[in-house]
């Protein structure tokens, strides 16, 4: 089974396998669902643009039994659905993250980051161990994302928390999230602001009807998921392979902007978090990578193997700062390409340089083999960081 305990701390090696096997694999979930895994680059690239693989959970087959969120969710317009349906609702989320508006944030990003290297500085000044997942891989792109959806200051305690217990499966019912919203779209459809949730409150259907509650909850949970706990692990995993590579790290930390974007790239490539996309179900008889695949089947597509097969990626498993082609698929491709990709460039690039530019010296507190992982095929990010800065 390749969804062990060795998985957790590095699916990498898992990935390596399959790479030797084959681009395609049928394999079971942790929780018993048999699906098909796809680990090859082209065999991924393609996927992610082929229409013969639907989100819908109608067109799933009886072996797909998970009720959890946010796979779970029967649907959900910005994610769960297919176009047309789904283009509909992604207009009310890209007009959020365009780029020129993404890049107005960079001051904002900066103070942010600046205060948080602050907050550490003291913290860590006796050469105590600070907690970086407590102190800045999760505060930062929480209150980014909630800035721009407009979440409530009085709410925003309780982001982590959720997002934790989504991911580890122990969230049967979002009800804190879809409180949090409820009460958050009332308040704004009688005092509008600058945010994502205040076009939400607004926006009419086709016929004219505000839309439902549950749907904007749905749509806050995955906003929330993409723009925060992604980032939060992008942060933590980046920073502890930084950690083990200081000539990288100061590199990096170096960098003049143009630099830092491609630096970044190979970043994204090597240590994203998104071990896979959301999941798929087969709409017809088809064949992927030599399987034969069934009407109902689940598929899901492995963007974090597909970034290190090495038939597109020389020395895929290898940190490269001089890669001539990078095309990683972090960012996903097709209706579902992430809409936040131009944020997450900014505020990973931002976090990181400042990071090993304030703290040169920044060690790792425990032996690595003792970093605790959470246990998820989607996300994967540690559960604590403990590092001493000097």
């Amino acid at each position: 089974m390749p969804f062990d305990e060795e998985y957790w701390h590095a699916p990498f090696d898992t990935y390596a396998q399959f790479h030797e096997q084959g681009p395609v694999h049928r394999v079971c979930l942790p929780d018993g669902i048999p699906v098909w895994l796809v680990t090859g680059y082209t065999e991924v690239y393609d996927a992610l643009r082929d229409q013969r693989l639907a989100r819908h959970r109608k067109y799933a087959g009886a072996d797909y039994t998970n009720h959890l969120p946010p796979e779970g969710l029967p649907q959900s317009r910005l994610v769960m659905e297919d176009p047309p349906d789904h283009t509909k609702s992604r207009r009310l989320v890209n007009f959020g993250f365009v780029p020129r508006r993404m890049r107005l944030l960079k001051p904002k990003i900066h103070e942010l980051v600046a205060g948080l290297l602050d907050d550490i500085a003291a913290k860590g000044s006796d050469g105590g161990v600070v907690d970086l997942m407590d102190t800045f891989c999760a505060p930062l792109p929480i209150t980014v994302i909630c800035d721009l959806v407009g979440m409530p200051e009085e709410e925003r305690v309780h982001v982590r928390e959720w997002g934790e217990l989504v991911f580890s499966g122990q969230l049967v019912n979002p009800q804190g999230i879809g409180a949090a919203m409820a009460r958050a779209l009332v308040e704004r459809r009688t005092n509008p602001q600058d945010d994502l949730l205040t076009t939400w409150a607004e926006v009419t259907d086709d016929d004219g009807n505000l839309l439902p509650p549950e749907d904007l909850s749905h749509m806050a949970l995955i906003m929330f998921a993409a723009g925060y706990d992604s980032t939060m692990g992008m942060l933590s995993c980046s920073t502890l392979a930084l950690m083990e590579r200081p000539e990288y790290a100061t590199r990096l930390a170096t960098a003049d902007e143009d630099e830092l974007h491609k630096l970044m790239e190979e970043m994204f490539r090597m240590y994203s978090p998104t071990q896979r996309g959301f999941r798929r179900f087969a709409r017809e008889d088809l064949e992927l990578g030599g399987q034969k695949i069934s009407a109902g089947d689940t598929v899901f597509l492995s963007i974090g193997a597909a970034d290190r097969d090495p038939d597109k990626f020389p020395n895929a498993n290898e940190l490269d700062f001089e890669r001539a082609e990078n095309k990683h698929l972090v960012f996903g491709r097709g209706p579902h390409a992430c809409p936040g990709a131009e944020l997450a460039r900014i505020e990973n690039g931002i976090a990181l340089q400042e990071l090993f530019k304030r703290f040169p010296n920044l060690k790792l507190a425990v032996p690595a083999e003792d970093i605790k992982w959470r246990e998820s095929t989607l996300i994967r990010l540690p559960l604590s960081l403990p590092v001493t800065i000097s």
